[in-house]
């Protein structure tokens, strides 16, 4: 028997998948330790560099494989030199300091000169460009990046890594492995002492080695700690075992009693090894069927290397079914999730009963799955690492995701074919619809694999903080909608959810939709876990895919960040691009921000932030766009509007089950921009003030039945030196500013069918501060205003998961008042004597200002994007009034990490 690896040199070209796109994987696979490299980059510069450097490798590599020889183009191997020598000085520049401080002498010879005699050029002599091969000039590029990787002070991330869909951070929230034992039947690992640590028991035939089994051992357990290859689960348990002699060969004798020694001591074991020309032969069924092994079967998950021999096994094989394991044969695919050339396949092979018979399930391509098993890196059990290819090393990249699920849920041990169960049903199905014979079960997906296989499936329970009770699918996809687009940080702390297998197990999901359990630990049954927080996007993808929702459209977006005080505080985070400010100039980040802090009933909670306050603190869910409070187009509180866009802070208090008090202050501060200003206008207006208002707003909701919704508030909204929003060039005018208070009166309500109407409607006064002080001045009585807003939202119009809202809106209008001015003008006309004089003006608003705005949305793609239609228009005011009217229709795409 061999060991399933070799370097395939045929394939060594065929890597333009990675050196191409490089930063493909950058930032989605962050290493999380990072340790202490003198003049290493910044980190965030990396991804950006290696693409740059790999335009720049693409255009050498076209010209260098189209050369031909060097006595036909000396000159365009001349350029080649140019061009490499171009991407040596940007590599000097970005790296040069991190070489230079751990070799101690230049770039040039601590680094780039070893690997130019390594491949035998010299880049300052054109002809010696012309003895690489393609596949030599692809492996040299790959040799340049991870040898200056080294010096970067991270984990290497690698293709495969996005390519099955894992991250550390992942491995970080299942525990890491370290309650898992995983079996290792391969060559002994000798110089790789990190590997080595976690190794526990160690048996076999002899010390041969020869780095094979440290590459191996390095995908499943080599340590995050800031430089080399990271492992799947890298405080997982080792014991291992070496079948091979000193000529490197094995016999079923000896992989009998290995797999016997490990099995017994281990969750799972990997062994990349096999018979040449098969993809599974018969005699491991005898392997498996022996006393030693077939006592351990029901604890055990077994994973194989296919074996790199390129064939389509049409052999049957004759299987002992009274013994059958828990087992996975594992291909290997390119970067790209193409299956490789040399990888062999299961394709219609069956497992025959002792009568000969085979029914469809028995076929090898159901335990048949794939992952990338090209030009890998790996230990290289030397202290170092290098790139291996062969389906040796996509086997462990399964067993690593094996042994996180035993880890999270060691009672798996037990039902080793519910473990292969959850690996084949969670895999990315690839060529031909369904299990086919060329991937099997298709791509393993590492988190798929680690979430439930599908969540209508689920058991659901809620935990109130006292007692557990079971909610049904239909109360989860509401109130997981609801957390998408408004106060879910109010709502139900966490999910119980349990995923029933086959064999009577089951799994446990805690999760969270409570900010401050995010990444937190729980303290579950006597032991320590990790909340799975990747679970909740795929949860609110789940219900994308459901429900419609109820169409609570809204500018911000709500994110939980996890939080650690002994106080035991939820903590919930809002964001949202800054909106527009006509005429005004803004520095800092193009994002405002909220933060919320509760008491963990959610009885009293407080919030603070630093945009426009009104959508937050306004406490209408149902209204959560920013145009709804602007005093120009909206008709939800204006005059809250008035006052939002700087800094605010609220708090709310749960009265009972269906009442909440808020209370909440914002403020806002804008200079006006007159640079692009006429220069009579600039000088004319650089006297006027900033503009400044503060204001406080006092609300209550209360919850009549499940489909109505009613809600009051107070508002007061102090502007200084203006008035609702005019500021005049002289500063006497309004010196002293203005007072607003305002009452709002909503109701929300469900109509069925997905369709709900919300309303909203605001009576507002303004006086001045004090008249006697400044020019102009509200007469006695004050300005009367009004503000009304009506909104239809619907569910489901086109599709199950479209959805729309209309809204009708009167912004703020002056219904009746007028303003004193005091002017200097002639008192006398006589004597042309000149005196103040105040004349009462009375206040003409013009034709109401009406604004219609639609909005509407649907997923595309299967829920990976979405398309959205936003049009507002003005149906009657003055023209000041309308702007940004019209059409706009955009998609959205977004792709998981």
């Amino acid at each position: 028997m061999n060991p399933f690896y070799r370097n395939i040199r045929a394939f060594w070209g065929d890597v333009d998948p990675f050196y191409r796109n490089i930063r493909a994987f950058w930032g989605t696979v962050d290493p999380i330790v990072s340790a202490q490299v003198v003049g290493a980059p910044a980190y965030d510069k990396v991804g950006p560099f290696w693409e740059d450097l790999g335009n720049d490798w693409s255009a050498l590599s076209a010209n260098w494989e189209a050369a031909g020889s060097y006595e036909s183009n000396p000159t365009k191997y001349a350029a080649i030199a140019t061009q490499l020598r171009g991407i040596v000085a940007k590599s000097e520049t970005m790296w040069g300091k991190a070489v230079s401080a751990k070799t101690g002498t230049t770039f040039s010879k601590g680094f780039a000169e070893r690997l130019f005699t390594r491949f035998g050029i010299d880049p300052n002599k054109p002809e010696s460009l012309a003895a690489l091969t393609p596949a030599e000039q692809s492996h040299f590029f790959i040799d340049w990046y991870d040898g200056l990787m080294d010096y970067s002070g991270t984990d290497h991330a690698d293709h495969w890594m996005k390519t099955v869909n894992w991250t550390p951070s992942l491995t970080q929230v299942q525990g890491d492995g370290k309650d898992a034992v995983i079996g290792l039947l391969d060559f002994v690992v000798a110089g790789d002492q990190d590997i080595r640590n976690n190794v526990i028991a160690y048996d076999g035939v002899s010390n041969f080695t020869n780095g094979h089994g440290a590459g191996v051992a390095s995908l499943m357990v080599a340590a995050h700690d800031g430089k080399g290859v990271m492992g799947i689960a890298p405080e997982a348990s080792v014991v291992a075992f070496n079948p091979f002699d000193e000529s490197g060969t094995a016999g079923w004798d000896d992989i009998t009693r290995g797999v016997a020694m490990l099995s017994g001591k281990a969750g799972v074991v990997n062994m990349s090894l096999g018979t040449p020309g098969w993809t599974l032969e018969s005699d491991w069924s005898k392997v498996f069927s022996s006393p030693g092994v077939a006592a351990n079967l029901k604890s055990t998950v077994f994973i194989k290397a296919a074996g790199n021999d390129g064939i389509t096994q049409t052999q049957n094989i004759k299987w002992d079914w009274a013994n059958n394991p828990a087992l996975l044969v594992v291909g290997s695919v390119d970067p790209t999730g193409k299956i490789s050339e040399f990888s062999n396949r299961p394709g219609e092979a069956c497992l025959l009963t002792s009568t000969g018979a085979c029914s469809e399930q028995n076929k090898l391509k159901y335990r048949f799955v794939v992952a990338p098993g090209e030009l890998i890196l790996v230990s290289d059990d030397q202290g170092g690492v290098t790139r291996q290819t062969g389906t040796s090393f996509s086997a462990p990249i399964v067993a690593g995701t094996v042994a996180l699920l035993l880890d999270r849920w060691p009672w798996l041990a037990s039902n080793p074919q519910a473990t292969v169960d959850i690996i084949t049903s969670t895999a990315k199905d690839l060529g031909a619809p369904g299990v086919d014979g060329v991937y099997g079960a298709g791509l393993i997906d590492v988190e798929a694999a680690q979430s439930p296989k599908s969540f209508n499936q689920l058991v659901w329970y809620q935990w109130d903080g006292k007692k557990s009770a079971e909610k049904s699918v239909d109360l989860v996809q509401k109130t997981v909608d609801q957390a998408k687009t408004s106060k879910w940080d109010s709502k139900d702390m966490f999910f119980y959810a349990f995923e029933k297998l086959a064999g009577g197990s089951q799994r446990d999901f805690a999760i969270p939709l409570s900010s401050k359990l995010v990444d937190q630990t729980l303290y579950v049954n006597g032991a320590n876990e990790q909340f799975q927080a990747y679970l909740y996007d795929r949860m609110v993808d789940w219900v994308n895919t459901s429900t419609p929702t109820k169409g609570k459209f809204t500018n911000f977006i709500t994110s939980a960040t996890p939080v650690q005080n002994r106080m035991g505080l939820n903590l919930s985070m809002s964001f949202a691009p800054r909106s527009a400010a006509f005429g005004f100039s803004r520095s800092g980040v193009a994002y405002q921000s909220s933060v919320r802090l509760a008491t963990p009933s959610d009885k009293f909670g407080v919030r603070i932030g630093y945009g426009d306050g009104a959508v937050l603190l306004g406490g209408r869910d149902s209204f959560g766009m920013f145009s709804s409070y602007d005093s120009r187009t909206g008709g939800v509180n204006p005059v809250l509007g008035i006052a939002s866009g700087g800094a605010y802070a609220g708090a709310d208090v749960a009265l009972d089950g269906k009442t909440t008090l808020t209370i909440g202050g914002t403020e806002k501060t804008l200079t006006r921009d007159w640079r692009n200003a006429p220069a009579l206008e600039n000088s004319l207006y650089r006297g006027v003030n900033r503009y400044k208002a503060s204001g406080i707003n006092i609300g209550v909701t209360h919850r009549v039945n499940e489909a109505m919704l009613v809600s009051a508030s107070y508002t007061r909204v102090g502007e200084r030196s203006a008035l609702l929003g005019v500021q005049s060039l002289d500063q006497n005018d309004l010196g002293d500013g203005s007072t607003t208070e305002g009452a709002t009166l909503g109701l929300d309500y469900e109509l069925g069918h997905g369709l709900s109407v919300a309303t909203s409607a605001t009576v507002g006064r303004t006086q001045t501060s004090n008249g006697s002080h400044q020019n102009l001045s509200v007469s006695d009585g004050g300005l009367l205003s009004t503000a009304s807003e009506v909104a239809f939202v619907k569910a489901g119009i086109f599709g199950r998961m479209d959805r729309a809202r209309l809204s009708f809106s009167q912004a703020m209008h002056v219904e009746s008042g007028s303003l004193d001015y005091t002017v200097i003008k002639v008192v006398n006309r006589n004597t042309g004597d000149i005196g103040p004089v105040t004349e009462k003006i009375g206040v003409s608003a013009g034709k109401r200002p009406l604004f219609t705005e639609f909005l509407y949305g649907a997923p595309i793609l299967n829920g990976a994007g979405e398309m959205s239609a936003f049009g507002r228009f003005q149906l009657q005011g003055t023209s000041q009034d309308a702007f940004d009217s019209g059409m706009v229709v955009g998609g959205r795409f977004r792709m998981g990490f």
